[in-house]
């Protein structure tokens, strides 16, 4: 009689593990597009990761992004008034330092938009993949959970 008891305060139970759709549990995810998360950010500095709500990503590139891109701008002036003088040297120099800072200014963008469109898509879940350093009982450690 007591196993019949247990049986069907076990089935009969709302909240049991037995009855039917107890496992399914209807939850709506908050979703980003990724498409517009990219195109944020590539027009905007630091507009995907502020679409996709990583404002401590945007205020680190951002800033990278603006200050890049005016160093890019003022060695290009810098170049065109050398050519303009006929300094060659000077030319060449500031040519160069204007195609490093937009190198630089291209990959910052790229992995802006990267990471945009990786936070677009993981947008919603409850816990994020962390990166952390320190020092353990060895020495230095690194872990990822």
């Amino acid at each position: 009689m007591t196993a019949a008891i247990a049986l069907i305060l076990l089935v009969g139970s709302p909240d049991s593990v037995l009855s039917p759709g107890a496992d399914s549990i209807l939850r709506t995810v908050p979703s980003k597009s990724p498409g517009r998360a990219v195109l944020y950010s590539f027009l905007i500095p630091g507009g995907g990761q502020i679409y996709t709500r990583n404002y401590w990503k945007a205020v680190l590139i951002a800033p990278a992004e603006i200050v890049l891109g005016y160093l890019s701008y003022s060695e290009h002036m810098k170049a065109r008034d050398a050519f303009a003088r006929q300094d060659t040297v000077a030319y060449l120099k500031y040519r160069d330092q204007r195609n490093t800072f937009l190198w630089w200014t291209g990959a910052v963008v790229a992995f802006s938009m990267a990471d945009a469109y990786v936070s677009a898509q993981m947008f919603g879940f409850d816990q994020e993949m962390r990166l952390s350093a320190g020092w353990g009982h060895i020495g230095i450690q690194l872990a990822l959970w």
